[in-house]
């Protein structure tokens, strides 16, 4: 993979963390600094993980770098 593709895919995965970020704020925000009840944080749970899965993703990319 040449490393322009790797940077196409870098910033999708960028955009797709930023996202998940807006998502888990977003419910955060309709808690009005209230806590979070069992479906939100289910929810913010769930979305969590997704940016786990993005973050090894975005490893996987640069194996070589620490």
């Amino acid at each position: 993979m040449t490393n322009e593709e790797k940077a196409g895919i870098y910033h999708s995965l960028l955009l797709r963390h930023d996202r998940l970020d807006e998502k888990i704020s977003d419910i955060k925000s309709e808690a009005a600094g209230r806590d979070l009840n069992k479906d939100q944080l289910l929810k913010v749970e769930k979305l969590e993980i997704q940016k786990e899965q993005v973050v090894a993703e975005t490893q996987s990319l640069f194996p070589d770098f620490k």
